[in-house]
This record gives structure tokens, sequence and C-alpha cells, in this order.
């Protein structure tokens, strides 16, 4: 039986100043590097996301990502460096 290796997915919602991007992870190692960069983009763009995780299985889950008053739409660019980061070449947009 061959395994499936299952890719980070990411899917971006935004509306007004409102502006959201949940990323979905199969394993471990996907959950932590969504932690690291995370961490590394906060520090580097000096903007604080709401953050929430919700968990679907032993390492599943998804992590969802908030900016509820993006005035200056810094969402965009936090969103896209992590998107990079990540190494995820497709966002669906809802």
């Amino acid at each position: 039986m061959s395994e499936v290796k299952s890719c980070i997915k990411a899917y971006h919602e935004m509306e007004e100043r409102y502006a959201r991007l949940v990323i979905e992870y199969f394993t471990l190692e996907q959950k932590e590097a969504i932690f690291h960069a995370t961490n590394e983009l906060i520090k580097e763009f000096k903007v604080y996301p709401s953050q929430t995780m919700s968990p679907k299985g032993e390492f599943q889950g998804e992590f969802c990502l908030e900016f509820t008053d993006d005035y200056d739409k810094e969402s965009g660019d936090f969103f896209e460096s992590m998107i990079q980061k990540l190494d995820i070449n497709k966002c669906e947009i809802g």
C-alpha cells in the first residue's frame, strides 16, 4: 500500500477590514512548520493576528489567523509571506 503525502492547504477570506487565513495541516511536521512560520512573521511584521487552532485528529487540524480591524491592509503581506514560507502553491478564496 502506498502512502499518500498530504499537502498543507490554505483558504483565504476577506471583506472590508477583515481578513482570515485558514491553514489545514495533516502531520506533526506541518503543524510545527505553521507555528514556526507564524512566530517568525509576527516578529518580522510586528503585527498580532488572532490565532485559533482546531484539532481534527492526532496531528490533523486547522490553524486560523485573523485580522479583525485591518485598516492598513497589513494582512496581505503577512499572509503572502506565510504562504511562501510554507510552500503552499494554491490558496482557495472563500
